[in-house]
């Protein structure tokens, strides 16, 4: 007579060794699957600061290409018989100058208009000049705009020693393209003008010519 009781316990026991090896390779799973995931967001945040990098390196490519570098250039001659005397503005960089403000004064005293500055002088208010405006405009690449010239001795032998330091002072401020900014002081270096976020506002205090 055959005996086909179970011992007891012995199905529980399979069932439990089956559940164990289940759980084991669900716990190596879950591991595989961390780790992945892991990796997966480390090569996420990889790409990220590639991209940003690259973009900040082309941004400055290209706010290198078109940098502008805007020049105060004073000329005068004096021959004894005749004189001349001429302040212009010329962008020596390779992109657009966005001009804003520009305040002059002398001694102390600023000047808003040319017969301002020639009162401001003792000049001859009749005297043949030139002028142009240079507030609120662009200069593009290489381009020259002169503020105010003039040939009439007595006046430009006055306007040559006003401009001297320190009884001249001319502020300007100008942008690039992308709005960065440089801030120019004549009682300062002018070839390292100072990079502010923005233009200062002048006001009443602007040179409007």
């Amino acid at each position: 007579m055959t005996d086909d009781t179970t011992a007891p316990g012995e199905p529980n026991s399979a069932a439990a060794h089956s559940l164990l090896r289940t759980e084991r390779h669900l716990v190596r799973l879950t591991f595989w699957q961390t780790i992945l995931s892991v990796v997966g967001i480390v090569i996420a945040i990889l790409a990220l600061y590639a991209a940003l990098t690259e973009s900040a390196a082309v941004r400055q490519q290209t706010a290198a290409a078109v940098w502008p570098f805007v020049q105060l250039m004073v000329e005068d001659y004096d021959t004894g018989d005749a004189a001349g005397f001429s302040l212009a503005f010329t962008n020596a960089g390779v992109g657009p100058a966005k001009m804003q403000d520009v305040r002059v004064s002398i001694d102390g005293k600023v000047t808003r208009n040319w017969s301002e500055v020639v009162a401001s002088v003792d000049g001859d208010a009749n005297a043949a000049v030139k002028r142009n405006f240079i507030s609120n405009r662009v200069l593009r690449a290489d381009e020259t705009v002169v503020m105010f010239s003039t040939n009439d001795a007595d006046l430009a032998r006055k306007l040559v020693a006003a401009v001297s330091k320190p009884r001249g002072v001319l502020t300007f401020c100008y942008c690039s393209i992308f709005n960065e900014c440089w801030l120019a002081d004549s009682r300062k270096e002018l070839q390292a003008a100072e990079l502010v976020e923005v233009c200062p506002d002048f006001g009443d205090d602007t040179y409007l010519n």
